[in-house]
């Protein structure tokens, strides 16, 4: 596929400025190359993984999207490579007690990652960055906001979906950071972090953007997580939840009060990352309830567009 762009095109922020590596029109299917810990061979050379930064690939330009606009990236594959990383650092994670400086490179062997032997995890391939670039100063790759980021939800995987409002013309698209596997919080720093391509198109929605300043990820199964994130776990889950209240009171007509009762008894409330400098969280429901409702351009486009005949690796 001659639409791709290679790892070498890779950035530690999120930045409007560098000119685009590739232009793709609208519903044209595009792919990037992710790095990861393993590329180049400098975790294998270093015991000291504090610099090993994990970058995004791109910026792609959304060919005809206007700033204020809302778009809907479709992740149709992810092909990782036969072996990925994980490290600890002192100072980071979600334990209270300190962690030393370790690396682990775990290998993928018959779709699972094998931990040690004996603790095989499945592989479920995730995009752990992804987002518009940002006019100004940039933020940083490892952050997340408004525009997208490291927000490392584990159903960002094949199939899924994320909405994202475009901070300038073109959106300036980035995405990296490829998990192998992950649980909810990411809890020790990282996930199994793995090269590989992800598959990727996207579409404009007729969505108000002020009801939708942060990403929207749309699962394979069918289900609206809206993303928040804070300094704290605390703040990113109440803007989860505030996000997706806003939402039904728009979709359906109802009361701020209906519409919170309706939450707490039937969405999730659940964590993304816990490890970085803002945390992220997802509030979340089935997409099915918001079919007959003004946010059927949210769920309408179908979330379970996979492309078929996808290698196991990437290479």
């Amino acid at each position: 596929m001659n639409d791709a762009v290679e790892h070498r095109h890779s950035h530690t922020v999120f930045s409007a400025d560098p000119r685009p590596v590739l232009g793709v029109a609208e519903g044209q299917v595009f792919r990037l190359e992710a790095r990861s810990l393993l590329t180049d061979g400098a975790f294998e050379r270093s015991r000291d993984y504090t610099d090993l930064a994990i970058p995004v690939t791109g910026p792609v330009l959304f060919e005809g999207v206007a700033a204020g606009e809302v778009v809907r990236v479709q992740v149709h594959a992810i092909d990782i490579a036969d072996r990925g990383a994980m490290v600890t650092l002192p100072g980071r994670g979600g334990f209270s007690a300190p962690l030393a400086t370790a690396g682990r490179i775990v290998p993928i062997v018959d779709g699972h990652a094998r931990f040690a032997e004996g603790f095989d995890v499945p592989v479920r391939p995730m995009v752990g960055k992804i987002g518009v670039g940002v006019p100004g100063p940039a933020p940083d790759s490892s952050t997340v906001g408004l525009h997208g980021g490291n927000i490392d939800c584990k159903d960002l995987t094949a199939g899924a979906s994320i909405l994202l409002t475009a901070q300038v013309d073109g959106a300036a698209f980035y995405a990296g950071d490829l998990h192998a596997c992950q649980g909810d919080g990411e809890s020790s720093l990282t996930a199994v972090e793995i090269e590989g391509v992800v598959t990727l198109s996207w579409h404009r929605v007729d969505l108000p953007p002020a009801l939708f300043p942060r990403p929207v990820v749309l699962t394979a199964d069918e289900r609206v997580l809206m993303i928040g994130d804070g300094p704290d776990l605390g703040a990113a889950a109440t803007t989860a939840l505030d996000d997706l209240q806003r939402l039904l009171v728009w979709a359906l007509g109802w009361t701020p009060e209906e519409a919170a009762m309706f939450i707490s008894i039937a969405a999730d409330l659940g964590v993304c990352q816990v490890v970085n400098a803002r945390a992220s969280a997802k509030a979340g429901l089935p997409a099915t309830y918001l079919r007959d409702s003004s946010a059927a351009a949210l769920v309408g486009l179908g979330s379970r567009a996979v492309l078929e005949g996808q290698p196991t690796h990437w290479r």
